[in-house]
């Protein structure tokens, strides 16, 4: 469930956006506040639904709406899509409706299960228990083995009959590899497109805006989609690729500006403000 057929003339009524090197500002630019500001403005004159989706854990996603001055989203998709809080009032709760999809989806199967059948692989670290969810068991390696480790994990997963991916990245902050182990098919645009069907908005109401390959599954899902100047190298033409299979090229769109003034810009290409 990553991809849907969407339908033109349906208007935005969403930003779905992921947080670090996108919405949030960067250090160097100083005009990424103020468009943050205009940004924020403009989603509540329009009445636009805001959700974060993003890589980070729930506190730090708390933290950086802080740190800053975020607008606050309706729900947050985070920890790679691996779980969903929802807005009452003034605070967040977990949307249990998602927890217990994931359980049915996971066959029951719980992460000491996971945990058990990686243990003798050599190499591996569990990250901090902050970083760890209930439906992501999250590792750390030296950034020269993850491509290693992410063959042997997949095939212990296989070998075990456990219904779980791992995919892997590195941190270009600690150069170390991050590896995450998530029920099979697990991503950001897989919770979006379940919370689409559980929530008050179609998936043809959303805009998606991104940087980075973990991303790359909502750019492509159908979403309108954005993708900032800051983004990976390469990222843009994989992305237009993949749309343009499906005859859906006209459905992204590559901000000439970066990061947040990014997101803004292209909100307005799409017309949700």
């Amino acid at each position: 469930m990553n991809h849907f057929n969407p339908e033109a003339k349906i208007a935005p009524t969403v930003l779905a956006t992921d947080l670090d090197g996108t919405l949030i500002p960067l250090p160097d630019s100083p005009k990424h506040p103020g468009d943050l500001r205009a940004l924020s403005q403009a989603l509540s004159s329009s009445n636009a639904k805001l959700v974060f989706a993003t890589g980070r854990h729930y506190e730090s996603v708390v933290e950086a709406m802080q740190q800053y001055d975020l607008p606050s989203p309706e729900w947050i998709v985070c920890d790679v899509g691996s779980a969903i809080y929802k807005r009452i009032g003034d605070s967040f709760k977990v949307f249990t409706a998602y927890e217990a999809h994931l359980e049915q989806s996971s066959g029951g199967v719980d992460r000491q299960a996971v945990e058990e059948a990686l243990f003798t692989i050599e190499g591996l670290e569990l990250q901090p228990p902050d970083h760890q969810q209930r439906f992501k068991i999250s590792y750390q390696s030296a950034a020269d083995t993850v491509t290693r480790l992410v063959d042997n994990i997949s095939q212990r997963l296989k070998q075990a009959q456990l219904p779980y991916d791992c995919m892997g990245s590195l941190d270009p902050f600690l150069n170390c590899g991050l590896i995450d182990v998530m029920p099979r098919g697990v991503s950001k645009a897989y919770a979006l497109l379940w919370l689409s069907t559980h929530a008050d908005f179609r998936p043809d109401e959303v805009i998606y805006s991104g940087d980075s390959g973990n991303d790359y599954a909502a750019l492509v899902s159908g979403f309108r989609a954005i993708i900032v100047a800051n983004a990976s190298e390469g990222l843009a033409d994989k992305v237009h690729v993949a749309l343009a299979e499906r005859s859906l090229q006209e459905r992204l769109y590559l901000a000439e500006h970066t990061a947040t003034s990014g997101v803004l810009e292209g909100c307005r290409h799409f017309g949700l403000v």
